[in-house]
């Protein structure tokens, strides 16, 4: 088995509810058991910018062990604020029931950006590829 890109560096930026480090994407992992609110939501999209002032990136978000997101979070996640600095976001899920509430909530909030859901970092992480600028 392949090992995990998941595995925060020691100088990734740690909020109440993620952890946020930028490597070939910009990752975030959600603390187990986290209920992110509207004031998480925009502390972390604050924290997620800071890593990549005026440049847009994928982001691999890790939704595994999250408890939940209050409304005003998804739609802070899904708006304008986020595709400042994402060119796609692939949402790494646990369970079929994650899968339906995920595509509700894409389907409802509508994210600016490409996103889907993948049980699969590496999928993800394929699918994420083809969003990345090209090593200079």
């Amino acid at each position: 088995m392949a090992p995990s890109l998941l595995t925060p560096p020691n100088d990734a930026v740690r909020t109440r509810t993620c952890t946020i480090w930028l490597d070939r994407f910009l990752f975030g992992v959600f603390h187990p058991r986290a209920e992110v609110t509207g004031d998480d939501a925009r502390i972390n999209l604050r924290a997620c910018a800071s890593l990549v002032p005026g440049r847009r990136v994928p982001v691999l978000v890790d939704l595994r062990s999250i408890r939940s997101q209050s409304a005003e979070a998804r739609a802070l996640f899904a708006g304008s604020d986020a595709t400042a600095f994402t060119t796609a976001v692939a949402l790494l899920i646990a369970s079929p029931l994650s899968r339906v509430l995920g595509n509700f909530y894409l389907g409802f909030n509508r994210p600016q950006t490409p996103t889907r859901l993948f049980v699969s970092e590496a999928e993800a992480v394929e699918w994420l590829s083809s969003f990345a600028a090209p090593a200079q």
